[in-house]
């Protein structure tokens, strides 16, 4: 197995690592969640594929690995965007309920 593969699979497991641990945390599907975080960094690094076929013009100047490098990276920035938001949005849901709830307690 050259390095590329190994790098990736390490990057698939922790993404989908963290991705079920969030929906863990906050209740909801864990296995669509681990799928939404890693399909979400295989399709930027496919997009970042196909860009760099078809502009290949402009990136003439950025060798393969290079790109390849910028890619992971890109995939990486991407799902660990998504996960914050993620996170952030269900944190705000959560606390909408605990506040309903202790309006309720307070009323009674």
């Amino acid at each position: 197995m050259s390095l590329i593969t190994i790098l990736l699979i390490i990057i698939l497991i922790t993404i989908g690592w963290a991705f079920y641990r969030l929906a863990k945390k906050y209740e909801k599907n864990k296995w669509v969640y681990t799928l939404v975080g890693v399909i979400a960094f295989v399709g930027v690094v496919l997009v970042n594929a196909v860009l760099y076929a078809f502009f290949s013009v402009i990136s003439n100047n950025i060798d393969i690995e290079t790109h390849r490098f910028i890619a992971f990276l890109v995939g990486v920035l991407t799902s660990i965007l998504l996960h914050f938001v993620l996170e952030k949005k269900w944190l705000k849901g959560k606390n909408v309920e605990a506040e309903e709830a202790i309006n309720e307690i307070g009323e009674s």
